[in-house]
């Protein structure tokens, strides 16, 4: 990292929303009876503590008006609540939309379903072929920017997809039930694309608003060193509305951890909270070993190896973030037999999370030469002594 960037030192605290629980979905009975309820929870459970009312849909627009609509209309919501309103740990259970669904490709999507076939069939075809098959033929470039998106998922993305994640309610003692839920609005109504396992602040819930805000922004998509970011990838996150080819460190006292896919967000403008976590593949730590799915972290909100690396390729920068969970709910522990939640142990002695993360929105596209692995240990000592 160059040393103008920002350091940002966490005190472990935490943010609750008190709110309704009907619209949180339970997965421990292997179905889920509403599949885009948790992408309804900012309007219909989580509360705005400006107004003490539920988010109104508009909250979710994106506000970079150069993006494509489509991308304005995505969101996330996590949903940190590992139990459901009766007590019981929740379990969890992925859920994938297949790429050939995705709002990206529509005109694939089209040639696709002609041809009887699958969307992914197409990337090795040429832009003139597929015009060309099309029944009403359109403009060329706007079918290149699909075929490229395309190649891009399946290069960057798709080699490294896994089964969804299914887990019941207690794992090795700790209470399962934490996702994460990349939405968009179609015909004016949420709809689930993607829902992840993940993780949050480990220690027991204190007071509202104080760790994690319930409105926050995405305001840095990073990289990951177990891939090259090609021209291919600079050209989606100018399209995306901006991205690093860079890696986010964690400074863990000096011998820095990698936090693969880093998407730093922050309160948006108005709402307290802390603005130094990011949404991150799982870099080490107690959620490593089966735990995950259960609130483990440090404070980043973290995922797994594919699920990270869809989340930043699908995520455009300034995307709005709705984090929701009430108090009673937020639980790290469970009994194995009867599946229900136990209170929190000991607190923890408190701890620091230091990432260096940009100083300002990713609007600027890194090239592959000024990519940096990690910040010098001289930035990192400097971090210490800052936090002490």
């Amino acid at each position: 990292m160059r040393a103008s960037l920002f350091f940002w030192t966490i005190a472990l605290v935490i943010v609750t929303s008190p709110v309704s629980a009907e619209s949180t979905a339970t997965f421990a009975a292997g179905k889920d009876p509403d599949i885009n309820a948790s992408c309804r929870i900012p309007f219909e459970a989580l509360q705005d503590p400006k107004t003490g009312k539920s988010f109104a849909l508009s909250a979710l627009l994106n506000e970079n008006t150069k993006l494509a609509e489509n991308l304005r209309q995505r969101y996330i919501v996590a949903d940190l609540n590992s139990t459901d309103e009766n007590g019981n740990c929740r379990g969890v259970q992925e859920y994938f939309t297949s790429v050939g669904e995705l709002s990206e490709f529509p005109r694939l999507r089209a040639i696709a379903a002609a041809r009887k076939t699958d969307v992914a069939s197409l990337a090795k075809e040429s832009v003139e072929a597929l015009v060309a098959s099309e029944e009403r033929p359109s403009d060329a470039a706007g079918l290149a920017l699909e075929l490229e998106d395309l190649r891009n998922y399946l290069q960057q993305v798709q080699r490294y997809k896994t089964d969804p994640v299914v887990k019941p309610s207690v794992v090795h003692g700790y209470c399962v039930g934490q996702t994460l839920s990349l939405c968009e609005v179609v015909d004016g109504q949420p709809k689930l694309v993607y829902r992840f396992v993940t993780s949050s602040l480990r220690n027991a819930p204190p007071p509202l608003y104080r760790y994690y805000a319930p409105i926050n922004v995405i305001s840095s998509r990073n990289w990951s060193s177990d891939r090259r970011y090609s021209p291919a990838d600079a050209r989606r996150d100018m399209r995306m509305g901006g991205g690093y080819a860079r890696i986010v460190p964690f400074a863990n006292g000096g011998r820095p951890i990698e936090m693969p896919n880093f998407m730093h967000f922050a309160p948006v403008a108005g709402y307290s909270g802390l603005s130094g976590n990011g949404i991150h593949e799982i870099a080490g730590g107690l959620d490593s070993g089966g735990t995950f799915g259960a609130p483990v972290s440090l404070g980043c909100i973290r995922l797994n190896k594919f699920q990270a690396k869809l989340a930043r390729w699908w995520t455009p920068s300034q995307a709005k973030f709705f984090v929701y969970f009430e108090p009673n709910r937020y639980r790290a522990f469970g009994d194995a037999a009867t599946g229900r939640a136990k209170g929190f142990r000991t607190p923890q002695d408190p701890e620091m999370e230091i990432a260096a993360a940009p100083p300002r929105p990713a609007y600027r596209i890194v090239s592959n030469r000024e990519k940096n692995t990690f910040a010098s240990f001289s930035l990192f000592y400097f971090a210490r002594a800052l936090a002490r």
